[in-house]
């Protein structure tokens, strides 16, 4: 029998070894214990501290505090990143008149959007919006409204077509800019390594538990 589920499998039942491990304090068969794995082992192993490798965790919670350290170095770019935003549509919507209409609520800044999808062919009814926005069909015909007395979306003139409403030039380039402008801000404030460093991290994790996920249902 496999020592390491012989050991799990007493502890399941309620019963333990007498030997306990010097590291974890749980029963282990003939000095085989199931925390050791590397960061442990090192200890173990490598009798002579000078062979040991430095900048290395000694257990998980060094491995919990290091995640913590990455998210909250993350955290402070975030935020650069949010605040540079928020200064720079606070600051268009006091000089631009679309901005400030854009910008006054996320429901209207994702009709801003809305308009700016491909292929968009007919345009935009009342229904096909409030079903796309997961709106009601009042409150979204209401900036649709707006919208077309500002001039920034207009009627299909298209026979059949009248109820559909298509986006202007101003706000089709309105949308191509914010989006260069974007990338650009975003570039410039995540240049940080702690931003790349997470997201890093992130991606590792995300795939080592997907495929672990994967284990598990094939076990099954």
């Amino acid at each position: 029998m496999n020592k390491i589920n012989e050991t799990q499998r007493y502890r399941t039942i309620g019963n333990y070894y007498d030997d306990k491990c010097e590291h974890c304090g749980q029963p282990c068969v003939d000095d085989v214990c199931e925390c050791r794995d590397f960061i442990g082992k090192q200890e173990v192993i490598l009798t002579d501290k000078k062979d040991r490798l430095t900048n290395f965790p000694k257990d998980g919670n060094d491995l919990r505090d290091f995640r913590e350290h990455l998210t909250n170095a993350f955290l402070q770019t975030q935020i650069a990143l949010e605040h540079e935003i928020y200064l720079d549509k606070k600051a268009w919507s006091e000089r631009n008149e679309m901005c400030d209409w854009i910008f006054a609520t996320p429901n209207r800044q994702m009709m801003f959007w809305m308009f700016a999808k491909t292929p968009i062919i007919n345009g935009w009814t009342v229904a096909e919006a409030a079903e796309y926005l997961k709106r009601d069909r009042t409150s979204v015909s209401k900036d649709l409204s707006d919208m077309h007395s500002k001039k920034y979306i207009y009627r299909n003139n298209k026979e059949g077509f009248q109820r559909h409403y298509l986006p202007s030039r101003t706000l089709l380039n309105n949308a191509l800019w914010f989006s260069e402008y974007y990338v650009d801000t975003t570039l410039r404030l995540t240049e940080d390594s702690a931003r790349r460093d997470f997201f890093e991290y992130r991606s590792s994790e995300r795939e080592y538990f997907k495929n672990m996920q994967k284990r598990g249902s094939t076990a099954q």
